[in-house]
């Protein structure tokens, strides 16, 4: 059995791939850029209007105070470097580099551009970009459409999601829409003034479709939870929305791993001429994300005690057995079918990878169990998979049919996993 995990296995085949000099020219580009996605850390974009709490967010995500509140600096970005230096772009486009970490040392150049380096665990998972706009409609729009193109990840900052977060939202591409997450911050504040539930309810009832998720923090008590000693008031970073903030930005780290990884096996099948040294696929059981308190600290996570989960009754693991074969068996024919070079390949693959969802939603409904809540999250996991998949086959990209087939195969290894628990 193969312990080598996904994530190195397309790294190595990519690169075998790549350097076979069999790939057409826009297939190479295509797969450099997923091998970026796969080895490169996740971009997150901090945005929203000034004030905003966006430099505590930063400070929260990389485990210590990188950017000093009271500092006036311009669009930061911060990413990992061997040794901490600070690059400074002037307004004439020339750069300069200052050794260490201390951003003070740096305003009296009046940089129009920052990017700092710092030797944190942190920034081996994520890179950060923090926008910095004036108190200005437009030119809050031009940041952060700039912005859009070099981020995976954004958090949008406010405390209420005003009409003028909303006219600059409402312009972000979709795919950023789709990873956006609405913060609202210092949500201790407005608790004390009674007023979180109140913004909190009118941003689900404007934005709730805008955003991947709409979050609330304090991050100033959310890093008042980590202690002197690297420790972490667990109780402290749950209350302040600190623990669901870096959960969800870690699911993001993984799912955009995993994504990138099944886009890749895709375009490998799709080129067998390229891949002809590629080394087996791995048969290792699939792994959740691992939820830790602290980016920056690489720990085994401690689950809180909470009522175990009712194992899966009898009927729903042979529903999952039989769920999984049927994929397992289709996985194979879209594999040959991918391969066939057929002219009409995307769209048979699309059609292929709805139909297959599709008929997970009826096999499961006609097996669903009121006794087995595993079996109804897994039916409604699958039921807005295909309806994501629907939607998708509506667009008529190419790409969309890497996306389809990941949803696909996502649904797979939850299948896997059930049955391996």
């Amino acid at each position: 059995m193969s312990t080598q995990s996904p994530f190195t296995r397309v790294q190595q085949d990519l690169t075998r791939a790549m350097a076979s000099g069999r790939l057409p020219a826009q297939v190479q580009a295509r797969a450099e850029t997923l091998l970026a996605r796969i080895t490169k850390p996740v971009r997150l974009g901090l945005l929203g209007q000034p004030q905003t709490g966006k430099s505590l967010l930063l400070n929260l995500l990389v485990g210590t105070d990188v950017v000093p509140t009271d500092l006036r600096l311009p669009t930061l970005e911060l990413t990992y470097g061997a040794a901490p230096c600070i690059i400074c772009t002037l307004a004439d486009g020339t750069k300069t580099t200052v050794n260490g970490d201390d951003l003070r040392r740096i305003t009296a150049l009046a940089p129009v551009f920052v990017e700092m380096q710092l030797p944190l665990p942190a920034l081996g998972k994520i890179s950060l970009l923090e926008v910095v706009a004036p108190d200005d409609a437009a030119a809050l729009q031009r940041a952060s459409l700039w912005a859009a193109k070099r981020t995976d990840v954004v958090l949008w900052c406010s405390q209420s999601f005003d009409a003028h977060d909303q006219r600059v939202w409402a312009q972000m591409p979709d795919l950023i829409k789709d990873h956006g997450f609405l913060m609202i911050t210092k949500a201790d504040i407005l608790r004390a003034n009674g007023q979180l539930d109140g913004v909190l309810a009118r941003a689900n009832a404007l934005a709730r479709d805008d955003f991947n998720q709409i979050l609330a923090i304090a991050t100033q008590d959310a890093i008042a939870a980590r202690r002197a000693d690297g420790s972490v008031d667990k109780d402290k970073m749950r209350a302040s929305g600190g623990l669901a903030l870096i959960t969800a930005v870690l699911k993001q780290v993984a799912s955009g791993k995993q994504s990138a990884v099944d886009a890749a096996d895709m375009l490998l099948a799709q080129h067998p001429e390229a891949a002809a040294a590629r080394a087996p696929a791995p048969v290792i059981a699939p792994q959740a994300a691992p939820a830790r308190h602290d980016l920056g600290k690489a720990r085994p996570p401690k689950q809180a005690a909470t009522r175990p989960a009712p194992p899966p009754t009898s009927a729903g693991i042979a529903a999952y057995q039989t769920a999984h074969d049927h994929i397992a068996q289709q996985g194979v024919a879209l594999l040959q079918l991918a391969q066939s070079g057929d002219r009409d390949m995307h769209a048979k693959v699309m059609a292929q990878t709805v139909e297959q969802l599709l008929w997970l939603c009826n096999y499961l409904s006609c097996n669903d169990s009121d006794s087995d809540p595993l079996l109804q999250n897994l039916r409604a996991t699958v039921l807005d998979a295909a309806d994501l998949a629907q939607l998708m086959q509506m667009e008529r990209r190419d790409s969309a049919v890497i996306e389809a087939v990941s949803l696909l195969l996502q649904v797979k290894r939850e299948l896997q996993d059930h049955l391996a628990a």
